[in-house]
């Protein structure tokens, strides 16, 4: 079992000016990252921004070129003898033996680790949601049974940081969410976790942090409800007559910092609380509002608004592993 521990309330994990070059390519640049225990970190990014090198980096699969990783307070690269038992990751689909139960599976693992009882096998079952199965081939298992038994697989050596990149990758809606159900209990018993999705809807509910990085740089960092609060915005129904110019009426209110028409209505970038303002201004001209309604942006649409870029694919509806 890992018997690392962290002092205090200080991060288990910390990135410092954690950088990597290819050549004339910088994959990674002066990135600075901070993850606790009993959190979930969301690690955002379009195609070639930087994640997957970034978690190679912290697991010592990739030399930084400059910076470096620190995990409980102390420099990762000096003590990786110490740690190796204190990061479980799940980078791919893991590999299992068809015939074995899953219960064997994990038993077969735990003996080649050295030092897990089959205490810890029979709590991980029951973690992942698999004692009911355990006794079944892994061969029989659905895609979502596989991917849970993977992340008990990680857990063997009960470890303090949990690394997950792409864990619902390939599975169907029922295996996602059997999957992002799991992850917040991961946290919730004293564990950090970085979780690198590029689905946005999965990282919004399980989250409690978000890293968004493009091009190797980080371009946010925060709780999730804060980054949501950066996309709010004032929807407000007109007369469809009326629309252009309350566009306009808006436009010239200072606390007003932009109005777009999507569907026939004002999406008006304001502070809920200048709802009042915007109606005086707008009956002022004439112009009767029939609703002002406060929204707030998704995931999706802060992660599109930050990473906008022509050089980059982004699929609507995700972000690019």
């Amino acid at each position: 079992m890992s018997t690392f521990h962290g002092r205090g309330d200080e991060p288990l994990l910390r990135t410092v000016n954690l950088t990597k070059r290819f050549g004339t390519l910088t994959a990674v640049d002066r990135l600075n990252l901070e993850l606790r225990k009993g959190e979930v970190l969301g690690f955002l990014g379009p195609n070639g921004s930087g994640k997957s090198t970034t978690v190679g980096m912290i697991l010592g699969l990739i030399t930084p070129t400059e910076g470096h990783v620190e995990f409980a307070g102390r420099r990762l690269d000096e003590q990786r003898h110490m740690t190796a038992r204190a990061i479980g990751a799940i980078i791919e689909s893991p590999a299992f033996y068809p015939y074995l139960s899953g219960r064997d599976n994990l038993r077969a693992l735990a003996i080649a680790v050295g030092g897990i009882p089959n205490s810890r096998i029979d709590e991980l079952l029951e973690l992942v949601g698999l004692t009911e199965r355990a006794h079944s081939p892994f061969k029989t298992y659905s895609m979502g049974m596989k991917q849970r038994l993977g992340i008990a697989s990680t857990l063997l050596t009960d470890p303090e940081l949990v690394i997950l990149d792409e864990p619902t990758n390939g599975l169907d809606p029922a295996g996602q969410r059997e999957v992002r159900e799991l992850i917040p209990r991961l946290a919730q018993q004293n564990r950090a976790v970085l979780l690198a999705s590029h689905l946005l809807n999965e990282v919004e509910q399980v989250c409690d942090r978000v890293a968004i990085i493009r091009r190797g740089k980080l371009l946010q960092y925060g709780p999730v409800q804060e980054l949501l609060k950066r996309g709010a915005y004032l929807e407000i129904v007109l007369e469809p007559g009326e629309v252009e110019r309350g566009a306009e009426v808006l436009r010239s209110v200072p606390a007003v910092r932009g109005v777009s028409i999507l569907d026939g209505r004002l999406h008006v970038d304001a502070p809920a609380e200048e709802g009042a303002t915007i109606n005086r201004a707008l009956a002022s001209a004439g112009i009767y509002a029939g609703a002002i309604v406060p929204r707030q942006s998704s995931l999706e649409q802060v992660f599109m608004e930050l990473t906008a870029d022509q050089d980059e694919g982004v699929e609507h509806g995700t972000a690019a592993a």
